[in-house]
């Protein structure tokens, strides 16, 4: 896997976080080089990073104070460890989309897959805008939308795009508009006779997941499961389900990477009884803790198909499973994950399936 970025004359080293075995994978791309180009002589002195997954604005722009927005918990390590590959001496400055940004004069953001979340980015920052405030937006052509039109023209009176370079092309966003109605980055989820709430960028926007929605349908809590465990806790319905059903004996840890996530489901969940935790690791958690840990997991990260991350998350389940705990989880049945569980779990079965899912209980 190439590592190694030259830059004006400079050398990089910048590795994905968590690693991976495919070699076709790098910790930028052409877009990121391209925004790179504009801002790197840019007179502001002040930049804001929206949706940088391994560092590259920061480490290249370390001469700049650099304000980095962090989404995913992966993505904040992933920054430290490339920042600090760099000899990156001062400390970095994260923010949350949810925090107030101060003034923006300047920010880059690489357009994400979530038309929602480009939204909220969008939203934020026009509320910290100024009269000069400037956006790069970074994007490969073949995501391109419409789409990302409509929403920046909806927050910004200037909207250009750049000619194409090697499959990549900015839009540069100006003269933001006055007066304008803020959006509820909020949206309501309907579940049965349930009512939740998630931010904008939330996985599954609009409705519960099939997936989530199958494996709620077949779940029957077993005697003795008292403390559980929520893998990929999304908004927070699996668990939310689950403490409807049990007494106030059950316990429920949430864990998600994506802080969004975490945040949607701290208000979809009030009970006492619920742990929120944002991370892309359970190997922090107690050991053989837990009487059962449920899951939807993911397999998509951004336009990559990847469901490395998610094998070794099977992995680490295993050490924080109490002796005779059991994994129930549910996934597409094209990704086979019967194979690789079964080299990790002593009995793996099905215990459901439809024409495109099926749920595994591991022991």
């Amino acid at each position: 896997m190439e590592s190694i970025l030259s830059f004006k004359s400079e050398e990089y080293q910048l590795h994905r976080y968590p690693k991976t075995l495919d070699k076709s994978l790098k910790a930028w791309n052409n877009a990121d080089l391209l925004a790179l180009d504009y801002l790197y002589n840019h007179t502001a002195d002040n930049i804001h990073i929206f949706n940088d997954r391994f560092g590259i604005f920061n480490t290249v722009l370390k001469y700049k104070s650099c304000t980095i927005i962090w989404t995913y918990a992966s993505q904040k390590k992933a920054i430290k460890l490339n920042f600090g590959n760099n000899n990156g001496n001062t400390e970095l400055k994260f923010k949350s989309p949810l925090d107030q940004l101060g003034k923006v004069k300047l920010a880059v953001v690489k357009i994400p897959k979530s038309l929602e979340l480009f939204e909220l980015f969008l939203q934020q920052i026009h509320k910290a805008s100024t009269s000069n405030t400037e956006i790069v937006c970074a994007f490969m052509t073949k995501y391109f939308s419409a789409s990302f039109l409509k929403i920046a023209g909806h927050y910004f009176e200037e909207v250009t795009q750049t000619k194409a370079w090697k499959k990549a092309r900015l839009l540069i966003l100006k003269r933001p508009k006055a007066l304008i109605n803020y959006k509820d980055l909020l949206k309501t989820i309907s579940w049965k006779e349930k009512k939740l709430k998630q931010y904008y960028g939330v996985f599954s926007s609009g409705n519960i997941d099939v997936g989530t929605q199958f494996l709620l349908e077949h779940l029957e809590l077993l005697q003795g499961e008292y403390t559980i465990l929520d893998l990929a806790s999304g908004n927070g319905i699996i668990a939310h389900e689950i403490l409807q059903r049990k007494n106030n004996k059950v316990s429920v840890t949430l864990i998600d990477d994506f802080n969004l996530a975490i945040a949607s489901s701290k208000i979809n969940i009030t009970s006492p009884e619920a742990q929120f935790i944002c991370d892309d690791t359970i190997m922090d958690l107690p050991k053989h803790y837990f009487d059962m840990v449920i899951s939807n997991p993911p397999f998509h990260f951004e336009y990559e198909n990847n469901i490395e991350i998610t094998l070794n998350l099977f992995n680490q389940v295993k050490t924080c499973l109490k002796e005779g705990g059991r994994f129930l989880l549910v996934a597409n049945k094209h990704l086979n994950y019967k194979t690789h569980l079964s080299v990790i779990f002593s009995m793996v079965k099905e215990v459901a399936i439809n024409k495109k899912f099926v749920i595994y209980e591991c022991k």
